[in-house]
């Protein structure tokens, strides 16, 4: 009996073993710094907040983890770079500044990692586009991605095989990928010609794109085959007929997805950035009713039968917030803790601005676009612009505010994490920023309207104003 209860035991013992070493846990000693939460970034738009534990520490837990790169965001947005595979237990020290140190399993990638990208971001921050002659910039910008190659290389006999791998694989598309992206719209920034800023090998870095559906999973690698290669092959057929000086729509989904159709070979790869792509598809569409045959066309050529079940209920939820009908009612909390329905600005053209503190692009539109757009409108009562906030923390919310003197109403709709709040979904807003506007009559006018700083915006906001 007693032997028995011993092998028992054991199983349950080396069971709970597997277990953990099927995830990977992450601790970190802040002290003696004392923060509300701590932040952790993991690429995915779903940020994990941990507060401290009685000792002190923040932990996180990753019961199925593939190999993936994490950021530890502390104050003043100061990060912390760790890797995380089956079996990590990563223990951080750090004081956000000067002092970090790793250990515990898996400690080598990390430190390896958190030390290169460190260095990384530094050479990146001192990049002035603004100083430098086309071929400048790209000199540099090639030159600072080979950076955490080179110490990866230098450091190879300190981290695992596998983290040498998926990083290798991983710092060289986005070497790829930012030669590709920063590359041209470095130049429409500044406004010359294409045919005669690119650089010749700009468009021959196709030939550096492999596919393998083994690489699935790193995210450079997804970030570049499922987002930035298909617009990448629709400038190159433009370079090649001539036509990329002329005007073009700078995102346009539609034709992503006819360039994967064109040049992705049949495999996982290509159904994967078909899926996402449709999904684009949708969102950029003025006139769902255009794009229902691709929709039906896609889902019999490509899609299983929950990804059709997925793109029809979407379809239908952007129908439902297509021009004329009736924009979704909410009520939210205001900036001195009143409530605030969409229902009150029944009467007035509302311009619905979706942002949240730790959006970049957002708080750029309310520091140079927002002041002139409401300069424009500032003698009009029948314009209101109201500001939804998806922001976490409530003291985040307030800060940005006071900090870009942002006018205009404010709310605010907590998120769990990334964008998800009963807003956003009631909206379909899967990123922002996001503007939409709502006519005198509570219809949506337009459920993609342009940014604050776009010419046409004001002209959108008139015709909803002169709307019959």
């Amino acid at each position: 009996m007693k032997r028995i209860t011993l092998v028992l035991i054991f199983c349950f013992c080396t069971g709970i073993t597997f277990a953990q070493q099927k995830g990977a846990t992450v601790s970190v000693d802040i002290s003696p710094l004392k923060l509300d939460s701590l932040r952790l970034f993991k690429y995915d738009n779903n940020d994990l907040y941990a507060k401290a534990d009685k000792d002190g520490k923040y932990r996180y837990n990753f019961p199925e983890t593939p190999p993936k790169e994490i950021i530890l965001v502390g104050p003043k947005n100061k990060m912390i770079y760790a890797f995380l595979e089956k079996g990590s237990q990563v223990n951080i020290k750090t004081d956000f500044d000067q002092q970090t140190s790793f250990s515990g399993k898996g400690a080598e990638n990390s430190q390896v990692l958190n030390n290169y990208m460190g260095t990384f971001d530094a050479a990146f921050a001192k990049i002035d586009a603004s100083k430098m002659t086309t071929k400048e910039f790209f000199d540099v910008l090639n030159k600072t991605n080979q950076i955490p190659i080179d110490l990866l290389n230098q450091n190879k006999q300190k981290v695992s095989s596998s983290f040498y791998e998926f990083e290798l694989t991983n710092l060289n598309y986005k070497k790829v990928k930012d030669y590709m992206w920063f590359g041209y719209y470095y130049i429409l920034g500044t406004k010359k010609k294409f045919s005669e800023e690119s650089p010749a090998d700009l468009w021959e870095q196709n030939k550096e794109v492999k596919f393998d559906d083994h690489l699935l999973g790193n995210r450079s690698y997804d970030a570049l085959l499922l987002y930035f290669y298909p617009p990448y092959l629709r400038r190159r057929e433009l370079f090649l007929q001539g036509k990329l000086d002329s005007p073009h729509e700078l995102q346009d989904a539609l034709t992503d997805y006819q360039m994967i159709v064109k040049y992705y070979p049949t495999g996982k790869i290509k159904n994967e950035a078909l899926k996402k792509t449709m999904v684009s598809v949708l969102d950029q569409a003025k006139d769902l009713k255009t794009v229902k045959p691709l929709m039906e066309e896609h889902i019999a050529k490509y899609a299983s039968a929950g990804e059709a079940k997925d793109l029809r209920e979407k379809y239908d939820t952007m129908d439902n917030l297509s021009s004329g009908k009736m924009a979704p009612d909410f009520t939210l909390k205001s900036l001195d803790g009143k409530d605030i329905s969409l229902k009150d600005f029944k009467g007035k053209v509302v311009y619905l601005d979706f942002w949240a503190s730790w959006c970049a692009p957002c708080r750029g539109e309310m520091k140079n676009g927002s002041p002139k757009l409401h300069e424009k409108f500032k003698d009009n009562k029948d314009v209101v612009f109201l500001y939804v906030s998806l922001d976490s923390k409530v003291d985040a919310w307030k800060k940005a505010i006071e900090e870009d003197k942002i006018e205009g109403i404010h709310l605010l709709s907590q998120a769990t994490s990334g964008v998800n709040t009963p807003i956003a979904k009631a909206f379909n807003i899967s990123g922002i920023p996001r503007y939409v506007i709502i006519g005198k009559d509570g219809k949506i006018f337009d459920n993609d309207a342009s940014r604050p700083s776009e010419d046409r915006t004001p002209v959108r906001i008139n015709e909803a104003l002169n709307a019959k």
